[in-house]
């Protein structure tokens, strides 16, 4: 069964590791796509047929010129799914968090997904009703996580900018949900270039001890729990935070 067939959605953030998984799945259920990136070249092996487009989400206008791109090639949207982010290694606690690291990853991880929301909603909403938007928020938007500051307060507004969206736009039809994943099996291109083999052994190792189910979130994982907010399955479902971790958010470890 194709849950998304002939349903015309835009992911954001296209080039990274969850991108491409989520891009790869919505084809395989027959969505027609619009792929976004602030660098188009990291979007490799798209599917066939899917737009590839380059856009900064921190600047209005490229927001505002990427759906305007979607209206042209396929006259509407249904679905906008946002998983472009940055988690930069040198921004860790309060103390230790510059200025300029602050800003960039508030602009980055709140502005740009809300620039990218405001810009899609006007041709979301004329879809009258099933349409959707899906953010990438963080394990870090529903607890602390150690010397990560700057992040966790950008995700945890990324999360109540997906509820004020439902909460205003619900009865225009409009679904807005979070999905919440822990870090994935392989980090951010930001930490994954200053990271030695050696620190991500035990990263891995700490972020398996701390799910109950053992293992470390996958790209396929959160672009699972993408496909089922995009399609009429939560057709009942707006406002949530869907954690996708393992199990890592529901206990205290001793």
């Amino acid at each position: 069964m194709k849950l998304l067939a002939d349903k015309v959605v835009l992911i954001t953030g296209a080039g990274s590791n969850v991108g491409r998984a989520t891009a790869k799945l919505f084809d395989d259920h027959g969505a027609k796509l619009m792929l976004s990136d602030i660098d188009p070249d990291r979007v490799t092996d798209p599917p066939a047929g899917a737009e590839i487009t380059a856009a900064d989400l921190t600047e209005k206008d490229d927001c505002q010129a990427m759906v305007g791109a979607i209206e042209d090639r396929f006259g509407g949207l249904d679905g906008l799914c946002n998983t472009a982010g940055i988690d930069p290694p040198s921004a860790r606690t309060t103390l230790e968090t510059s200025v300029e690291d602050w800003d960039l990853i508030m602009n980055v991880n709140l502005k740009g997904t809300f620039l990218s929301c405001q810009a899609a909603l006007p041709l979301l909403l004329k879809r009258r009703g099933g349409a959707t938007i899906t953010n990438i928020a963080s394990q870090g938007a529903l607890l602390t996580l150690p010397a990560m500051t700057a992040y966790g307060v950008s995700k945890a507004g990324v999360l109540q900018l997906t509820r004020q969206i439902a909460s205003d736009h619900g009865t225009d039809g409009i679904r807005a949900n979070c999905v919440c994943p822990s870090g994935l099996e392989q980090p951010s291109a930001d930490r994954l270039k200053v990271l030695s083999d050696e620190r991500l052994a035990k990263r891995a190792e700490i972020m398996q001890k701390a799910a109950p189910l053992g293992r470390v979130c996958l790209p396929e994982d959160v672009a699972n729990a993408l496909l089922f907010f995009t399609s009429h399955l939560s057709g009942f479902t707006t406002g949530s935070a869907f954690a996708v971790e393992g199990g890592a958010t529901s206990m205290i470890r001793f």
